[in-house]
């Protein structure tokens, strides 16, 4: 990492825990969203046994285990799931923004202590307004990397893991089966490009 960042960074450790903590929930609860889905389409709808964990569940809340309480139990599952994710969510779109936000001003203050320092024959040569403009699209580009990109590609990567994850755990042949194909998913993308 470069030092810069990690200079950036470092006061800066609780916010980073704090956004990757709730990118973890955002990703365990989109992971968690359809399963409410499965339930009842396997239990309700269909003939399928319930798995043991939904009736030591339904026991718990006092409930037995008849094919409207199990309806309800994944309603109420499908409305915490959905509560739970939107609370992630701000919570990284919150933190995150004002991380950004903290790095930018960081920067800014950094970039103005420099051109302090510098000698006044260097601002009879090079145009100020060519400086400023160049310094607030570079600033605007790293806060936007470090707000959007960065925190995107590190949630689409715990996702694609816990999905695959998941799959396993569901059906681990039809998991290889389309763990396989990826390779030539890849390539056919890279050579439509």
């Amino acid at each position: 990492m470069p030092p810069l960042l990690l200079q950036l960074l470092r006061p800066r450790r609780r916010a980073l825990a704090v956004i990757l903590a709730a990118m973890l929930v955002q990703t365990v609860m989109s992971l968690a969203a359809p399963w409410p889905l499965k339930i009842v389409i396997d239990t309700v709808i269909g003939n399928r046994r319930q798995p043991e964990w939904i009736n030591w569940l339904l026991t718990m809340l006092g409930g037995a285990a008849h094919k409207g309480h199990i309806a309800v139990a994944a309603a109420i599952a499908t409305v915490l799931i959905a509560v739970v994710t939107g609370a992630a969510m701000y919570a990284v779109s919150y933190f995150t923004e004002s991380l950004s936000q903290s790095i930018g001003n960081d920067l800014r203050m950094r970039l103005y202590s420099h051109l302090q320092e510098l000698s006044l024959a260097y601002y009879d040569t090079t145009r100020v307004g060519t400086i400023l403009s160049t310094l607030t699209s570079d600033v605007q580009t790293i806060q936007s990397f470090a707000s959007t990109a960065t925190l995107n590609i590190v949630t689409n990567t715990l996702t694609v893991v816990g999905m695959i994850v998941v799959m396993l755990l569901c059906r681990w042949d039809f998991t290889l089966i389309a763990v396989a194909v990826t390779p030539l998913l890849f390539l056919f993308v890279l050579l439509v490009q």
